[in-house]
């Protein structure tokens, strides 16, 4: 184990641009080469416009960027790219490796383990570091998402993968000081058995609940798919976006592209209400970056209320339309004045 030092981030290139996971793994990766005393690096496979990106990598905190570009990574191959990247581990020797659990990253991580025979930790959703062995201990939901799990790795480097959203992205440092490594893989490496014969982009959504500031979610306690679009009224007059838990979203309330938790998407707003939601550990899996947790819950019991900022004990069915009442009548005197 005493060869091995640094934290390594796999960089994600989307086909236009780094990924938004890659500066989130940025930022905890950062965190996690502070405290360990060490250094960051960021394993950048991709074509050669992915260029540009190293240089900005830096300036969010890498110490160095290790950099394969090549035409030939111009689309992603899970073979070729799972070859470069544990080439790359095997000459860096990082004590950690992450990846991001996005559909690439989860496809990558896998096969980067078992070329190397090494342990991976997924969808995790926070690390720490025991000092004395500099052990990274990863956090994750198990058990139908029931418990948090604790787990270390008996092999190095340690190696996870990490849920989006999870993390706060990464802040520009002005002035960083870091460096870029070209690393030109073995021809080997290139040698695939899959052809791309072709590609058609995913149909874009107009939901994105992650970059809301302010999310109303709605949960079984509200009753009927009736009394939860009216959290939509309520949307609009906090400029937010509407959230909700697995069941309404199975239940066909609302699709599941609004699904918050570990079947769905992790959210940071700054404002989060709360309307009838019991808060299983599924759901809050998701809201580890909230600022402001507001439950409304007729049980004062409910997870979710012991969890918040602010909890109002009542029927959400009744006060939801109070409270899109009370900021109506707010709004219009406001435009009155």
């Amino acid at each position: 184990m005493e060869n091995y030092q640094g934290v390594a981030i796999f960089g994600e290139w989307t086909g236009r641009e780094i990924h938004e996971s890659t500066y989130e793994l940025l930022s905890e990766g950062r965190r996690l080469a502070d405290e360990l005393k060490t250094h960051l690096i960021v394993l950048l496979p991709g074509p050669p416009e992915a260029k540009e990106a190293a240089s900005e990598l830096i300036s969010y905190g890498a110490d160095k960027v290790i950099a394969t570009l090549d035409e030939r990574l111009n689309d992603f191959r899970d073979d070729i790219y799972a070859r470069i990247v544990a080439e790359k581990i095997e000459k860096y020797r990082p004590e950690i490796m992450l990846f991001p659990a996005t559909s690439l990253g989860q496809a990558l991580a896998p096969r980067v383990a078992g070329l190397l025979k090494l342990g991976l930790t997924a969808h995790c959703i926070a690390f720490e570091i025991r000092q004395e062995d500099r052990t990274l201990i990863q956090v994750r939901p198990s058990f139908g998402e029931q418990v948090m799990a604790r787990i270390i790795s008996r092999t190095r480097p340690q190696m996870a993968t990490v849920r989006p959203g999870v993390f706060p992205h990464a802040k520009k440092i002005e002035g960083y000081q870091g460096e870029i490594e070209i690393f030109r893989p073995s021809e080997e490496a290139f040698k695939s058995s899959l052809e791309v014969i072709e590609k058609r982009p995913k149909p874009k959504t107009d939901v994105d609940i992650t970059k809301a500031q302010v999310i109303v979610a709605g949960g079984l306690g509200l009753g009927s798919k009736e009394h939860f679009q009216k959290l939509f009224d309520l949307a609009e007059l906090l400029d937010g976006a509407v959230g909700a838990t697995r069941p309404v979203c199975h239940l066909g309330w609302i699709s599941e592209d609004h699904m918050i938790g570990v079947s769905g998407v992790s959210v940071r707003p700054k404002l989060y209400l709360g309307f009838g939601i019991s808060g299983s550990l599924h759901h809050t899996v998701g809201l580890q970056g909230v600022e402001t947790l507001v439950a409304i819950n007729i049980d004062e019991k409910a997870p979710l209320m012991k969890q918040a900022d602010i909890a109002v004990q009542g029927d959400a069915r009744e006060i939801l339309p109070l409270l899109i009442k009370k900021l109506k009548k707010l709004k219009s005197q406001r435009e009155n004045d």
